[in-house]
């Protein structure tokens, strides 16, 4: 009696973890930092990472892939770019990067997947966890990067663009503090920008620093040695082989109204396949064949431009940047790296730095971006730069738009880049300077938005936000003054 007693107690349990689980496979339709970043092989710990004995980087399920086998297919990735909680950084330069496992600076864009592309949002929306935790510029959002060296200023999107993408769906095993681990697409292989009667297309065979990482991430399974090792001689080349298919908006179609449509080169490698565009609908279809040569660089970068012929008109206008004033340079830090000096010049107090500061200083005019001179300034106290990037722009008449100004200071030179402590790190300099553990001296954006082209027209002074920024407190006006001017080209 008693062992039947038994025996129904262990088959009642039984039931009912077969109908816990039943009902937790159905609750889970993605992946969850908690349940899969480790085991998938990200490990917590910044200071294991920054040494290349962990990776950065792992591919989403690689637990599931062997390591004698292929890596986890390319994922595909449409949607928005638009941010829920800050609109102006949907798409910027990353404020900061650990040298030791990047040969650039990011760029860094934070994407609305379309529905059939939600799945590639990690962790949970109702336990905020994962890509849904916080009130970001990420937030419910897939976050992408690549880094700025690998990539031309031409491809580079702007808010409320839609893009598509192929590239490595991968956790960011260096952002788990705040709600875990999130999944992003980093790097992406191939990149498509809807503009809207324009389009870019840029591909890439080169894979970045983070694309080798994953690669032997997953070549090693959590073998440090394997994985040194493989780091040591893992090419950067990647295999861009195969068919791509990417569609374009058209503008409304004036009556009567013909196509002008074409594609111009915007810096391929020399025999780079070039895309084919169809008008289909109300939009055009843009296809790409690619066969690649094993361990041959290629770069396939192409513009697909259309328009109507007696379409609405446009206004043409210059934005010149004619003054920068460097207010603070930034550096140096407190004395004896003291974490508070009462120091003017910034808040991270116990970095090892000096005069002059190391700018970057990069403007985005209505899509179009640049950095001011060759990438970098060398900025004392009080110094005034002239003669900034200029753009002339076509813009649609009475529509919004807006000129974004992102800057970083330095930091890091003496820690060099992935490739080892001689190399400089992308825009910024070698240098024997050493920042904080928070990263580089941030002196803030700073945005203008324009209710349309003819309202834009005169001189604009912008002086930047303190959100994010590292300027202390006791500069009123920021550490930094921009003069921009917009004016109407006849013609």
């Amino acid at each position: 009696m008693r062992r039947r007693v038994v025996v129904l107690a262990l088959a009642v349990l039984c039931a009912g973890l077969a109908a816990t689980l039943a009902t937790t496979a159905r609750q889970r339709t993605g992946v969850d930092p908690e349940v899969d970043a480790r085991p998938d092989g990200c490990g917590r710990d910044y200071l294991a990472q920054a040494q290349q004995t962990i990776p950065t980087w792992v591919y989403v399920g690689d637990r599931n892939a062997p390591a004698s086998g292929p890596v986890p297919p390319q994922r595909r990735l449409e949607g928005v770019l638009v941010s829920r909680f800050e609109r102006d950084l949907v798409v910027h330069p990353t404020p900061e990067d650990l040298p030791t496992i990047h040969r650039s600076y990011d760029l860094n864009l934070n994407v609305l997947p379309d529905p059939a592309y939600r799945g590639l949002l990690g962790g949970s929306a109702a336990g905020r966890t994962g890509n849904f935790a916080g009130h970001g510029e990420s937030t419910a959002r897939v976050h992408v990067e690549r880094e700025q060296g690998s990539l031309p200023f031409f491809a580079w999107p702007e808010a409320g663009d839609r893009v598509a993408m192929v590239g490595s769906w991968v956790w960011d095993c260096g952002h788990w503090a705040g709600g875990g681990e999130r999944t992003e697409i980093h790097p992406f292989r191939a990149i498509w920008v809807d503009r809207g009667g324009e389009g870019d297309l840029f591909l890439s065979s080169d894979k970045t620093f983070a694309g080798v990482e994953a690669d032997c991430a997953h070549a090693a399974k959590g073998v440090v040695a394997a994985f040194r090792a493989c780091l040591a001689t893992e090419p950067s080349w990647q295999d861009l082989s195969g068919s791509y298919r990417f569609r374009m908006r058209l503008p409304t179609r004036p009556a009567g109204a013909r196509l002008r449509l074409r594609v111009v080169d915007a810096g391929s490698t020399t025999g780079a396949p070039r895309a084919r565009a169809h008008v289909r609908g109300g939009g055009v279809d843009i296809t790409l064949q690619v066969h690649a040569k094993p361990g041959q660089k290629l770069v396939i970068a192409q513009r697909v431009l259309a328009g109507w012929t007696g379409q609405a008109p446009t206004d043409h206008v210059r934005v010149r940047l004619t003054r920068l004033l460097v207010r603070r340079a930034m550096d140096p830090g407190c004395p004896g790296g003291r974490t508070s000096c009462g120091s003017k010049e910034t808040t991270h107090g116990e970095q090892a730095t000096a005069p002059p500061g190391e700018w970057n200083v990069y403007v985005d005019a209505a899509g179009v971006w640049k950095m001011w001179g060759n990438g970098l300034l060398r900025a004392r106290d009080g110094q005034v730069f002239h003669g900034g990037p200029t753009f002339d722009l076509r813009l649609p008449r009475g529509r919004p738009w807006r000129v974004f100004v992102f800057t970083r200071e330095c930091d890091f030179g003496s820690l060099g880049n992935a490739d080892g402590a001689t190399h400089a790190m992308n825009p910024c300099p070698r240098s024997s300077e050493f920042g904080t553990f928070d990263g580089d001296d941030v002196p803030g954006i700073s945005v203008a938005h324009f209710r349309s082209p003819s309202a834009a027209l005169g001189l604009h002074r912008l002086r930047p936000r303190r959100l994010g920024s590292t300027c202390p407190a006791v500069n009123r006006l920021g550490c930094y003054e921009l003069e921009l001017r917009v004016d109407r080209v006849q013609g």
